[in-house]
């Protein structure tokens, strides 16, 4: 009887992981273009800035929490839990792209500010 219910816990984990794994690879593409789009020459709408920003928050929590829960899966119940080595890798791939796209468009900002300022003193 425990065995079961220890069983149906960590097959609830496991379905956790794969619809986190879901978001993120529906998400990462959209989310890398969207970057990709500000060029500190164009104008943008601020709306942009700030779904970028929540975006990046989203992925960022859903990475995390799949790493907590394989940190349980391989510690508490490692007997129960069958890993993913090619899901393992590409959640790796996807959180870095992320965290890529996003310096590189906090960079971009950086840089549209900067010219912002220099054309505001000219």
């Amino acid at each position: 009887m425990e065995k079961d219910r220890t069983q149906r816990y960590v097959e609830s984990l496991e379905r956790t992981i794969k619809s986190d794994y879901s978001y993120l690879k529906e998400t990462i593409d959209e989310f890398r273009e969207m970057c990709q789009m500000i060029k500190p020459e164009r104008s943008l709408p601020h709306g942009i800035v700030v779904d970028i920003r929540e975006i990046y928050k989203e992925i960022r929590n859903r990475l995390t929490e799949i790493k907590a829960i394989e940190q349980l899966l391989q510690g508490k119940y490692r007997q129960y839990y069958h890993r993913d080595s090619l899901r393992d890798k590409e959640i790796l791939e996807i959180g870095f792209i992320a965290k890529n796209s996003f310096t590189k468009f906090e960079y971009t900002l950086k840089q549209k500010e900067a010219l912002e300022k220099d054309l505001g003193q000219i």
